[in-house]
């Protein structure tokens, strides 16, 4: 008995809708039909995040790979300083006895300074007997010369050295032309 009330207030409530239709809501609703226009702006809109995702992830690898550089290179300064001071130690032991206990202490001070310096990716240029390359050696002085070939390195006055592959000091040398 309640469902027959309840189905018949449902009718009623429907015929008094038919009948006013004022009290009706009305919902305006526009029909949005799948066109090129709306889909070109999709593209558009995509290509664009897609070009801001790609600039930024090169952005980031060029920042990590100038971090690296800097971390690789920030000694520089300072090992070109030390240069000079290896140097007085080659020309200090260039002619002494060897035998010499002294003598034997300052190489051993030299080495461990010489090793420090390689830790941090110091390598000597190699001059005396190579071929005259403009980009690792600087030619102080040529002579002609009947046992070495020419374009090859006579004698080397100062060392060069590279830091990482990049020269740090070009080696001093003499050519033979």
């Amino acid at each position: 008995m309640a469902d027959d009330k309840i189905k018949d207030e449902e009718k009623l409530e429907e015929e008094n809708i038919k009948e006013n239709p004022e009290d009706e809501e009305v919902i305006d609703a526009e029909i949005v039909e799948d066109t090129e226009e709306t889909s070109s702006d999709d593209n558009e809109y995509l290509e664009k995040y897609q070009r801001l995702m790609a600039d930024f992830a090169n952005y980031k690898q060029r920042e990590e790979k100038s971090k690296a550089d800097f971390k690789k290179f920030a000694s520089s300064s300072l090992i070109e300083k030390l240069l000079p001071v290896l140097d007085n130690f080659d020309r200090a032991l260039k002619d002494k006895d060897m035998e010499d206990p002294f003598v034997k202490g300052v190489i051993m001070i030299r080495d461990e300074f010489l090793k420090t310096l390689k830790s941090e990716g110091l390598e000597e240029i190699e001059s005396d007997g190579c071929v005259f390359d403009h980009n690792m050696h600087h030619a102080v002085m040529t002579e002609a010369s009947d046992t070495v070939k020419e374009d090859y390195i006579i004698e080397t006055f100062q060392k060069g050295y590279t830091l990482h592959g990049k020269v740090l000091r070009p080696a001093m040398v003499k050519v033979s032309k």
